[in-house]
């Protein structure tokens, strides 16, 4: 009878600690924003615009909240080089805005995913000062 008992707990610990695993109970409060995202390309009223051809520009949120922007640029040489390094602060308003704050300018940005969540893109709009209204979409791709 002991032996019996014995296997029944064995069997039921088991089957507890299968079902319950750590990644269960934090997967579904993990932002899909947080990650590094390396720059794709980007759109002003739908109209593609290339910044410049220099690789891997980045951006990266982190958990606690922080976003660091890498911008590369070619030096007189035709080298990619690091020409900007911006830290901001980063919170999410609702499921597809966001806000950020960089030295006190805040402003907000409509973030939307696709490609399995791999694609990120980053829209925002302004006013060019005669009126029109200009939208800006900034394409990132996951990188971790």
């Amino acid at each position: 009878m002991k032996k019996i008992l014995l296997k029944i707990n064995l069997l039921t610990l088991l089957t507890l600690v299968i079902s319950c695993t750590e990644n269960d109970d934090n997967s579904s409060n993990v932002d899909l924003i947080i990650g590094k995202w390396e720059y794709s390309t980007q759109y002003e009223n739908d109209i593609q615009f290339t910044q410049n051809d220099c690789q891997p520009s980045t951006i990266e949120f982190t958990s606690n909240g922080n976003r660091t922007d890498k911008y590369y640029d070619q030096n007189l040489a035709n080298e990619c080089v690091l020409v900007d390094n911006v830290n901001l602060t980063w919170t999410k308003i609702n499921n597809n805005t966001y806000q950020f704050n960089q030295n006190g300018d805040i402003y907000t940005e409509n973030v939307t995913f696709e490609n399995g969540n791999n694609k990120l893109i980053l829209e925002s709009s302004d006013d060019d000062g005669n009126g029109n209204v200009i939208i800006y979409k900034f394409v990132y791709n996951r990188i971790n």
